[in-house]
Formats: structure tokens, sequence, C-alpha cells
């Protein structure tokens, strides 16, 4: 068996998001195709909404570390407002300083042969980023939607951040998966000329799996 560690903000007890039933599937699912899971995610106190209904499905044996992290706009608000540099890309920024380390004591003691990270949550990509570059480990971009295109975000600046993710994520994956054919065309439009996938490999990029580079 092959091993993966997947970098997924949304995960159980989080609520209230179509992320976490994405990401625990995965984790159910990877098994039956050969490769075992880890699961790098954030500390429940980061969550808005919580539940137990979907922890108890989560695989008696995943290995599963919850990072710190903090929510902008709940934990270092005053008075309702906090500085908008501390939520770019995302309110969730800070998951960076306690994922990464996290995430580097993990690939220590399960040894994945490669990374996979997802949006919508940008940091979570940044996440995957730093643990690729510092294990020198394969890493995987799985994007649910395209991240910055027309009147999204609506804020200019959080749009050039989004857009500066998505350029290092083109930049240094080693594999982009998209989840549909609707991010197909924004998505290979987006790509560096060099990295954009020949039109015969199109329908292939559609189905949602082909390296990047």
């Amino acid at each position: 068996m092959r091993r993966v560690l997947m970098v997924s903000f949304q995960f159980p007890p989080m609520a209230g998001t179509s992320g976490v039933q994405r990401a625990l599937r995965f984790a159910q699912q990877l098994p039956a195709s050969g490769w075992t899971p880890s699961v790098l995610t954030a500390h429940p106190r980061v969550h808005a909404q919580t539940g137990t209904d979907l922890v108890e499905e989560i695989p008696a044996d995943l290995i599963v570390r919850r990072a710190f992290a903090l929510d902008a706009a709940r934990h270092l608000s005053i008075a309702g407002r906090y500085p908008g540099f501390l939520a770019r890309p995302d309110r969730w920024h800070s998951w960076l300083l306690g994922a990464v380390p996290a995430g580097l004591k993990l690939i220590r003691e399960t040894r994945p042969d490669a990374i996979w990270s997802t949006y919508p949550i940008p940091t979570a990509h940044l996440v995957g980023d730093w643990l690729s570059r510092l294990s020198g480990l394969p890493w995987v971009a799985d994007f649910r939607d395209p991240m910055a295109h027309d009147g999204y975000p609506a804020d200019p600046v959080l749009w050039q951040r989004f857009a500066a993710v998505e350029r290092k994520v083109f930049a240094r994956a080693h594999t982009i998966h998209l989840h549909d054919t609707g991010c197909c065309a924004p998505l290979c439009e987006a790509l560096p000329r060099r990295r954009r996938p020949h039109p015969r490999d199109r329908e292939r990029l559609q189905r949602g799996r082909v390296p990047a580079g």
C-alpha cells in the first residue's frame, strides 16, 4: 500500500459545508485504491459550526492530526473589526503556522509517498506547497472550483491574493486534480503556457486527472 498525506481544512467535526463530506469520503475510499491516507486538518476551535454525526464515520485506523488555527473574524477581532492582512488569502491563514510543523512531524511518522491538498480554503494549498518543498514529496493540488475568476472574490485586494496562490499552485504542484468539467476551461487558461495541457489532453483533464507539468 502506498501512503498519502491529505491536507484538508474541512474535516469532521466541522459542519455546514459539503467539503467535509468530500474529504471524509476520500479518506474512507482511498484504501480500496491501494492508498493509505493520513489527514492533516485544523483544530476544531476554528470552526464556527461543528457536529458529531460524521465523526463516527472517521475510520478507526485513520491518523488525523489537528493543527493550531484561528479564525481572524472570531478570534482576532476587536469590536467586530480586525486587520485585513490577517484574513488574506482567507480568515484561517494562521493555520499555516500550525499545519507546516505538524505536517512535517506527520510525514516523519507515516512516510507518505505523496501530499494531497484541497481548495476552497487557499491556505490548504499553501500548506501543501510548503510541505512538498520541505519534504521533497510530490504534491497533488485538488480544485473543486477555480480560485480567482470574474467577479470573485469581489474585493480586488483579496482577488490578487487568490490569484497569487493560484499561480503558485500552477507553478509548483506536480498534479492538478479537478472536481468537474466546469473547472477545466478557466483553469487551463490560467495555467502558464509552458504547463497548459496539449489539446488532446483536455478531455482527460476534464475527467479530473492529468499531470500539470
